[in-house]
């Protein structure tokens, strides 16, 4: 009997049903029952040899789509105890996900290769461990990742003649790390991060040193960048004299290295300093020199894109020019909401309240207040950001309009997520009792 036949005698007995017929013949089965039932009919020796006949003929049929099909290809090469395509295709299919901003499905493929990978192959295990950490990251799971980058700090130990640029990266991914958990994470665990921050700030401060006598690079700007961060967010009290040095020296070696994309964190590293400091005009200058960055050849970070537009939105509301922060605002929203960076998505949205809040557009200060409660219910505080402001200004638009009973309840809603955020009102700043 031909396979057409069997597939025709299955398909008839409703074991199957046609996917589709082009460009590929696909069939699906009609239950996921019967498919769990059907494949532990097979011995597991049969099932291993199963996948990996799938796996190699993938491999033949369709040399041109391997990553595109690294996802399917990792899943029948684990399946068959292939190893080491098993980390590879694995790997390949992370990055796939990480393109395309699912990082939960990257994080499952890593852990996925570094199950895989033996003790021995201390390179291949360090590589992962980094990979799985930034994806980490990217959901806002700062205490997660900051122990992988402590384990991949101490797997470098082990290598020899190992590359010391690493360990100054995992440093300053620690720090970074630290630093933007400010607003995502319960006070104890951000307090429990900065901790963990702190030598490695003392080594990244002593690599500065060092650096100043290298030809300067990418890592350079970076970690000026994050250690201007760590002086005016992490650190209490913020050092604003050291942030804003280190800002400007990264902005410079931005400039002499034509870097956009890090040339634009160091100047709103720099912002930050000078919005805390009041120098609001100032503030804008640098949020509209960050803005032509976008622009520029080699820029190509869409996260970072959003974050400029957000920031020229944020400094054109602090002069007063709503109107014109108004559509900066609107497509950073959008494009965050595109690519699922909540955090972003709900900043941008914030913003765009307090410019309708300024306009007295109390309508539409409102319905993004529903849209920022969808997300909060949708989403974990870790991924979300400081969805309290924006409680409290819905609260406000509610007290104004007389709903006193309804305003009462968000503005404690918004007080007990800021003192679970930033720990008691006696260590807020300014920003926090605004």
């Amino acid at each position: 009997m031909s396979l057409t036949s069997h597939l025709n005698t299955l398909e008839f007995s409703g074991l199957i049903r046609l996917a589709q017929a082009q460009p590929d013949l696909e069939y699906l089965f009609r239950h996921a029952l019967v498919q769990d039932a059907a494949y532990a009919s097979l011995v597991k020796n049969d099932r291993k040899q199963l996948h990996l006949a799938v796996g190699g003929a993938l491999e033949s049929l369709y040399p041109e789509r391997q990553e595109e099909l690294s996802g399917l290809l990792a899943h029948h090469f684990v399946a068959a105890g292939e190893r080491e395509k098993g980390i590879s295709y694995a790997r390949q299919a992370a990055r796939r996900a990480e393109i395309g901003y699912a990082y939960e499905e990257a994080v499952q493929f890593l852990k996925t290769a570094l199950n895989l990978i033996p003790d021995a192959e201390i390179q291949t295990r360090l590589e992962v461990l980094e990979e799985l950490a930034d994806c980490l990251h990217r959901l806002g799971r700062g205490n997660e990742a900051i122990l992988l980058f402590e384990q991949a700090l101490e797997l470098w130990q082990q290598l020899t003649g190992a590359d010391k640029r690493i360990p100054r990266r995992l440093h300053r991914k620690i720090v970074q790390v630290a630093g933007d958990m400010k607003w995502l994470a319960d006070f104890s665990r951000f307090k429990a991060a900065a901790q963990a921050a702190q030598s490695s700030r003392v080594r990244l401060e002593a690599e500065w040193r060092q650096l100043q006598a290298e030809p300067p690079h990418l890592e350079t700007i970076r970690l000026l960048t994050t250690l201007s961060y760590d002086a005016s967010l992490t650190r209490v009290p913020p050092n604003w004299e050291a942030a804003e040095q280190y800002a400007r020296a990264a902005i410079q070696v931005g400039e002499r290295l034509d870097a956009p994309v890090e040339l634009s964190g160091a100047l709103d590293a720099l912002g930050l300093v000078l919005f805390q400091q009041g120098h609001l005009r100032q503030q804008a200058q640098v949020a509209l020199h960050r803005f032509g960055l976008i622009g520029r050849t080699g820029f190509n970070d869409k996260r970072e894109q959003i974050d400029i537009l957000r920031g020229a939105g944020n400094a054109l509301m602090n002069v007063g020019e709503y109107q014109l922060a108004i559509p900066n605002l609107r497509e950073a929203a959008s494009l965050a909401g595109h690519i699922v960076s909540i955090q972003q998505q709900v900043i941008a949205l914030l913003l765009l309240a307090f410019c309708w809040y300024r306009l007295d557009r109390w309508e539409d200060v409102l319905r993004i207040g529903e849209k920022v409660r969808a997300l909060s219910q949708q989403f974990p505080q870790e991924r979300l950001g400081p969805a309290c402001w924006m409680f409290a200004l819905h609260g406000s638009v509610l007290a104004l309009r007389g709903d006193f009973q309804a305003a009462r309840s968000l503005k404690e809603e918004a007080y007990s997520i800021m003192e679970g955020v930033s720990g008691p009102p006696e260590g807020w700043g300014r920003i926090q009792h605004y």
